[in-house]
């Protein structure tokens, strides 16, 4: 059949260069919707929340074309997601989308929210506001999928084997305050230019930033119905 005509998406991987995909990010509100989510329109933004005794999970998504222009020191998000104790309360943590972000990342932390390994409902509290653990039992995935440990003063990232994505771990000092967020990005081949990022507060549930981890170093390609951008240096596009 010509290519031209063919319906059938491209598989791209690595995943974290894939870019966006409006087909992925419906099967991501659906599966927010599918986990009980209750979610309402914000103009033309989606506000999704999930209350349960002692936390209050709240999700928002902003389409691209509706995203306002970034803040002195905060660039704009298309996916947020917080944890706090209960309506009104401080946010415990959030984490942030760039627009560009594949959808499965954001996907993978959803579906560790609804129930990550089985524990939830056995616990007083809930999973997500979990104390932190160790940077090391986050990270466990990119060790093994062969990721590069650069390990400095103050902090210490993480480079994929093609040197195309990194992520840099949270950082909090000795009373236990966040200091700096980890940060999850992709770089273009040809320039540097990082298509897009994604951050997590310090006291994010180490679980939560776990699956994360084993998103971003999945090797399964991703369907996509548009191609990247040349740019971006897509290493394997394969054809069903």
């Amino acid at each position: 059949m010509n290519s031209h005509t063919d319906p059938s998406p491209d598989l791209i991987a690595p995943r974290y260069l894939a870019g966006p995909d409006a087909t992925a990010t419906s099967a991501l509100i659906q599966q927010l919707q599918d986990d009980q989510w209750r979610y309402e329109s914000f103009g033309d933004c989606l506000v999704f929340s999930r209350r349960e005794t002692g936390g209050l999970l709240e999700a928002l998504h902003t389409p691209p074309g509706l995203l306002p222009a970034p803040r002195k020191g905060r660039r704009a998000s298309s996916w947020e997601f917080t944890a706090r104790p209960g309506p009104g309360e401080v946010a415990a943590w959030s984490v942030r989308f760039a627009p560009k972000t594949p959808p499965e990342l954001p996907a993978a932390l959803a579906a560790a929210l609804t129930d990550p390994d089985g524990t939830a409902g056995r616990e007083r509290d809930p999973h997500y506001l979990r104390p932190v653990g160790r940077p090391d039992e986050a990270t466990v995935p990119l060790s093994a999928a062969g990721w590069i440990r650069d390990l400095a003063q103050y902090e210490c990232a993480w480079y994929a084997p093609d040197e195309r994505a990194v992520i840099v771990t949270g950082t909090s000092d000795e009373h236990g305050h966040g200091v700096a967020n980890w940060l999850f990005a992709a770089s273009r081949a040809n320039d540097h230019i990082t298509p897009w990022h994604a951050t997590a507060h310090p006291h994010t549930p180490t679980h939560l930033i776990h699956a994360l981890c084993t998103a971003i170093t999945d090797p399964t390609p991703v369907p996509r119905t548009q191609r990247p951008d040349q740019e971006t240096g897509v290493a394997t596009t394969i054809r069903p």
